[in-house]
């Protein structure tokens, strides 16, 4: 009787379990087929930038080949400064001890070589100029003797010895006035005063023991410490002089640099006197070591300064151009920052871009060097990349909002 009546329930009891196991097996098969569809992936992901047609972005895409091209490379001084040319310049002071009688020349002016700077009034000078008179008067009463010996000795009047000791003695005459002469160059005296002060009968006009200090060279006096009345000597600079029809620029580039630095390349300099111009100049020179202190090489450049805007210790932005080289390039337009990344967009159609991570190395004015991420002959966009990256970052946005 018991088995009887727990039979109904026993039945419901199958009957349920049946019913599970029935949906569970028609849920498998949904679920496999679910699992084995694959994702669709978005343009973000791909890289690819689908623009709809007649979208206004169109309008304002320009492309641009990557090829390769000859560049040269602008490397920017850490600093820079304007310098006197010292190959003309000059420090000038007197080269006997004396008093100044009268200074002719000024700071700021402009003189030709030759010019009278001061006169020096100096007992050395006037000693010098003794001796040269002395030594002429010597070689004169030389030079007779000997022509006297010369016809005694042809008529037999005196022997060939007595010749050759008149004709020693004028030789070393003339030894001693040409010493005494050159001494006077050395002191200062030119040519004309020397040929004066030679005569037998000294022109009135010509003063004795007094020597002017003279231009070497055509420039600007840009220091004076000269005034009359005061005793001066060698050691003291009096006048400082300088050609500024061109000057030298001091400019300091980092140490990594030095492999691209040699002599010949072209500079750019600009000064904060003249904003809106650019001076130009050829390296002169390279630095042999690095300065220990600032990590920096030392590029000297000359410069041509005509009109002499161009002022000694003028700070400068010193700008050099190294020599071209080939390198595969695209235009600096078609480079642009997405995030922490530098991306290239390809044309792949008329409204189809494909944006590549790129790597980039030296640039020009125009042009950057592509390491990685392009090869020759990609059509890259170069006016309105932003506007693609702009829709490269908002395709990446998340959507949907919370939970």
């Amino acid at each position: 009787m018991k088995f009887q009546s727990s039979s109904p329930a026993l039945l419901a009891f199958a009957l349920s379990l049946l019913l599970a196991v029935s949906l569970s097996c028609e849920s498998k098969p949904e679920e496999a087929t679910k699992r084995s569809t694959p994702e669709v992936t978005s343009p973000a992901q791909t890289g690819f930038i689908e623009l709809p047609e007649g979208s206004p972005t169109l309008a304002h895409l320009t492309v641009d080949r990557v090829a390769l091209r000859p560049i040269r490379i602008s490397l920017k001084a850490q600093a820079g400064k304007i310098l006197a040319n010292e190959n003309r310049l000059a420090h000038l002071s007197a080269r006997v001890p004396g008093r100044i009688v009268t200074v002719t020349a000024d700071l700021g002016n402009l003189v030709k070589r030759g010019d009278r700077l001061l006169l020096l009034d100096s007992p050395a000078i006037g000693e010098a100029q003794l001796e040269f008179r002395k030594a002429r008067t010597t070689l004169s009463v030389a030079a007779k003797a000997l022509e006297r010996a010369k016809a005694l000795v042809d008529r037999g009047a005196i022997g060939a010895g007595e010749h050759q000791r008149r004709e020693a003695e004028y030789d070393n005459a003339r030894a001693d006035a040409h010493e005494t002469e050159e001494k006077l160059r050395l002191l200062g005296m030119t040519e004309e005063e020397i040929h004066q002060l030679a005569a037998r009968q000294l022109p009135r006009h010509v003063e004795v023991a007094t020597v002017y200090l003279r231009a070497p060279f055509a420039g600007e006096l840009i220091e004076r410490n000269a005034t009359v009345g005061e005793v001066v000597d060698p050691n003291k600079t009096l006048f400082t002089i300088a050609d500024l029809s061109t000057v030298w620029v001091r400019a300091d580039f980092p140490e990594q640099q030095a492999r691209r630095l040699k002599s010949g390349l072209g500079i750019e300099v600009r000064v904060s006197a003249y904003p809106d111009e650019t001076f130009k100049g050829v390296i002169t020179y390279v630095g042999a070591v690095i300065d220990p202190a600032t990590r920096t090489i030392l590029a000297r450049a000359e410069v041509p300064n005509p009109d002499r805007r161009l002022r000694p210790e003028m700070f400068a932005e010193v700008t050099l151009m190294t020599d071209e080289q080939s390198v595969l390039t695209v235009s600096r337009q078609a480079i642009q920052q997405a995030g922490n990344r530098l991306v290239a967009f390809v044309a792949r159609g008329p409204r189809s871009f494909e944006s590549r991570d790129v790597t980039i190395g030296e640039a020009s004015k125009e042009y950057v060097q592509v390491k990685t991420g392009l090869v020759a002959g990609d059509q890259v966009v170069t006016e309105g990349s932003y506007a693609l990256k702009s829709e490269l970052l908002r395709e990446q946005m998340p959507t949907g909002g919370p939970l």
